[in-house]
């Protein structure tokens, strides 16, 4: 490659090639580049400026003296302590598409020949520490090798009770409360016309009796009406020793020795109580 003039003297020892930059934040200017002697002091050279600027207003009987960075740079460039290098600007773009790094230790897309997997999440449920983790190609978006994995690494995956089920409330109650497994009670309430919408009150009582369980519904003066029982009233007058569902305003909830198990963390010990169902087992299951 050949050297222009300036990059030879460059590459000469004393010498330097200099940006010169000035001003804060948006008035923030550069220019250049220079070539130099090493080592030059730019604060001395400032005051230098300065003097000969003023002493020419001065001799001209000028009443100001206005001084920039740009008029300096000329002075410099005049007085030889500094020559412009010649430069190019070059506008530049690696990241170019249509060559993305695809890592080949991705697994092959099982529909087509070039495509490798990305990994790609779905479904997170929080409260059960699980994401569903899959493949997605990064040709042809075929997706593949869906399962779930810990949220939160170190800590165990909680098995599904229906918690995160949308409109769940009635199978996790009735599950919760029975002690029976989610997948039961979620089956005889589809059963009996559940759906995410939910499902009605009489044709739960009927699920739960097929599963071999009656929910018996207690009598609550005042229940449902502005005045009536909250849930932190009711719970301090129950035995600790029983299961009960509770009915509140468009939602049920399960109350285990005492305690409150609920899938909607908006329900509070404020609510109003609309119905109370004591669990009690049978020996068979009705049709």
């Amino acid at each position: 490659m050949e050297l222009t003039n300036s990059a030879v003297e460059v590459a000469q020892p004393g010498t330097a090639i200099y940006m010169l930059h000035w001003g804060e934040h948006y008035e923030r200017g550069s220019n250049g580049p220079y070539l130099g002697a090493a080592g030059l002091d730019f604060t001395a050279l400032s005051a230098d400026y300065r003097r000969e600027r003023y002493a020419a207003a001065e001799a001209a009987h000028e009443d100001r003296c206005p001084l920039g960075e740009g008029d300096f740079q000329t002075w410099l460039v005049a007085k030889q302590i500094l020559s412009p290098i010649a430069s190019t600007d070059v506008e530049i773009d690696v990241r170019t598409y249509g060559n993305e790094y695809v890592p080949k230790h991705w697994p092959e897309c099982p529909e087509c020949s070039g495509g490798r997997g990305e990994q790609d999440y779905g479904d997170v449920r929080r409260s059960l520490n699980r994401i569903v983790v899959y493949h997605r190609c990064t040709e042809c978006r075929h997706v593949w090798g869906h399962h779930e994995v810990a949220c939160r690494s170190g800590e165990p995956m909680l098995e599904d009770d229906g918690r995160d089920t949308q409109g769940g409330c009635v199978p996790f109650s009735i599950s919760k409360a029975c002690g029976i497994d989610w997948k039961l009670a979620v089956a005889a309430c589809a059963k009996h016309g559940w759906d995410s919408g939910g499902m009605s009150p009489d044709r739960a009582v009927v699920a739960a009796r097929e599963l071999g369980f009656e929910l018996v519904r207690q009598r609550l003066p005042g229940s449902g009406k502005p005045n009536g029982l909250t849930l932190k009233s009711l719970i301090s007058g129950l035995p600790r020793n029983r299961n009960y569902v509770v009915s509140v305003k468009g939602h049920w909830l399960a109350l285990v020795g005492g305690a409150i198990v609920d899938n909607d963390t908006n329900s509070g010990l404020g609510r109003k109580v609309v119905d109370l169902y004591e669990v009690k087992a049978v020996q068979s299951a009705a049709a």
